[in-house]
């Protein structure tokens, strides 16, 4: 398998004349990148399929029977909380007695104080009761894609989510306060981060070398209610904190130098970690896509995840991609017509064929497949079926099991 320097080597020996020089390294580079890009993005491939699991989280109601509301406020005090340390996350739902409404947290202002999304509607109270709904929105693994699946055990045997878009939850009624064994998901988002800063913050960034100082970390959110960024330099080991305070971040994009080290980018005096940039600046950000689970989960569920990843960049020189050997050849193919391509060479058709023709290769041994796929089966008359696969049977298709052939 071709470590990054190899591969550069064979794209320049088909992109460029000049093999020895370094004119045209930062334009090969990126070209292999594009070129891996493209390619995990052409078919399901075997191997960028990976799993891992998660754990839910339930309802919270630490210090219940010593809640401080106020009518018309925003502002809920609970003694004997602490949201900070027990990683209580903005957007989950709370119940307040004293009120019918369904509110969200909107901010986590100290490990016993929070406010809420709209007013209270209750009369002023210093012993209410309270509950946080249990976690419905979770973090897939980093540089997944969207490509899912996902199934619990929680009924004594491997049992697949249904997927629903967004549309179908909504339509399709689904309470949002109600807490049982989950069995419906949807997928809605990405951005860089593993949570949101719990209330507006400046941003602080160091690393895990004390080798890191050149490079920097800019922050992509909101600042006072508009958008906004800020570009922090690395100082090592020691942390560097930016000035401006983010009340939400959606990317976090590190530049192009090599890092020696793994940057941690927090807020909130680092009680809030808001991103793990990997070692050796593989990406120059990272994706988390977001995945929300309904019932809520009533208890602590395992939850396991199929999926398939999104590869990283190569960097370093004894860097090697994940697709394999295999398909070093479809990548240098890719990245020399993206080359010749952007200078307008008749070649780039040629090895753009050559990729083509090796694609078709790949996909006869690497592209994964379903696992199985209903077909309508042709109904026989001496042997009329009730079903159109062994596990899904007529009637499940709807109209009383008027579907299909006539079983006697």
């Amino acid at each position: 398998m071709f470590v990054f320097s190899e591969l550069q080597n064979e794209v320049k020996r088909g992109a460029v004349r000049d093999k020895s020089g370094t004119e045209f390294d930062t334009a090969v580079k990126s070209a292999i990148n594009r070129a891996i890009n493209r390619l995990s993005r052409e078919c399901r491939w075997r191997p960028l399929r990976k799993e891992s699991s998660f754990n839910t989280v339930t309802s919270y109601s630490e210090g219940s029977g010593a809640v401080s509301v106020t009518e018309d406020s925003a502002n809920v005090t609970v003694t004997g909380a602490t949201f900070v340390t027990d990683d209580i996350k903005v957007g989950r739902r709370i119940n307040i007695g004293g009120s019918s409404k369904n509110y969200r947290i909107s901010t986590i202002t100290g490990e016993t104080t929070l406010t809420l999304n709209q007013a209270y509607d209750g009369d002023t109270d210093t012993a209410e009761t309270y509950s946080i709904l249990a976690q419905g929105r979770y973090n897939l693994p980093i540089q997944a894609s969207h490509h899912v699946i996902m199934w619990h055990e929680q009924y004594g045997n491997p049992h697949q989510m249904n997927y629903i878009t967004s549309q179908q939850s909504f339509g399709y009624g689904l309470e949002e306060d109600t807490e049982s064994i989950p069995t419906y998901y949807r997928m809605w988002g990405a951005d860089s981060t593993l949570m949101q800063p719990r209330q507006a913050s400046t941003i602080s960034i160091v690393s895990s070398s004390a080798s890191d100082t050149t490079q920097t970390i800019t922050i992509f959110g909101t600042v006072s209610n508009y958008p906004d960024y800020e570009t922090i330099n690395l100082n090592g080991t020691t942390t560097a904190t930016g000035s401006k305070s983010f009340s939400a971040v959606d990317r976090i994009v590190s530049n192009s130098t090599a890092r020696v080290g793994r940057v941690t980018v927090s807020a909130n005096s680092g009680n809030d970690t808001l991103a793990v940039l990997p070692v050796g600046a593989t990406t120059r950000e990272v994706k988390y896509y977001k995945v929300d689970i309904r019932p809520l989960p009533s208890a602590v569920f395992p939850m396991f995840v199929y999926y398939y990843k999104i590869p990283y960049m190569l960097v370093n020189d004894q860097d090697v991609h994940e697709l394999g050997s295999d398909f070093d050849n479809a990548i240098i193919f890719l990245a020399i017509a993206i080359m010749r391509g952007e200078t307008s060479q008749k070649e780039s058709t040629t090895y753009l064929g050559m990729y083509k023709d090796e694609l078709k290769s790949l996909k006869k041994f690497y592209l994964d497949k379903i696992d199985w796929l209903p077909r309508l089966k042709e109904s026989s008359l001496t042997s009329p079926v009730s079903y159109l696969h062994p596990a899904v049977s007529y009637a499940q298709m709807g109209n009383n099991g008027m579907f299909g052939p006539t079983v006697y």
